[in-house]
């Protein structure tokens, strides 16, 4: 994918769920389904931090040991929460930037 020229993206919400997708030219597009989704940030590429980038370079990365994550798990006040599990998942898309979510899982569609 790399080799080949991105030409965009797309995030969409609906029911709490997401998908994220990748356009790239020559190649039909590329979807990815988060699930349960409980939060999402965009950062603008020209904000975006070098941790943000490493290893989530046109790639789905779990972040392990978030405390983004952890605090937003300990501050859900909610008595019943519609997620079993939450992970903290990142994917810089080179000319765009970086989304961030908090689901239950992702999977490509």
């Amino acid at each position: 994918m790399l080799g080949r020229r991105y030409e965009g993206s797309d995030f969409l919400m609906s029911k709490g769920d997401a998908i994220l997708t990748v356009r790239i030219a020559e190649a039909p597009p590329f979807q990815i389904q988060f699930s349960r989704v409980r939060w999402h940030q965009f950062t603008a590429l020209y904000n975006c931090s070098p941790e943000q980038i490493e290893g989530s370079y046109f790639t789905v990365a779990e972040v392990t040991d978030s405390q983004p994550l952890e605090a937003y798990i300990r501050n859900d006040r909610a008595s019943r929460k519609a997620y079993r599990e939450l992970h903290h998942y990142r994917v810089f898309l080179d000319e765009t930037g970086c989304h961030e979510v908090f689901s239950e899982s992702c999977r490509a569609l």
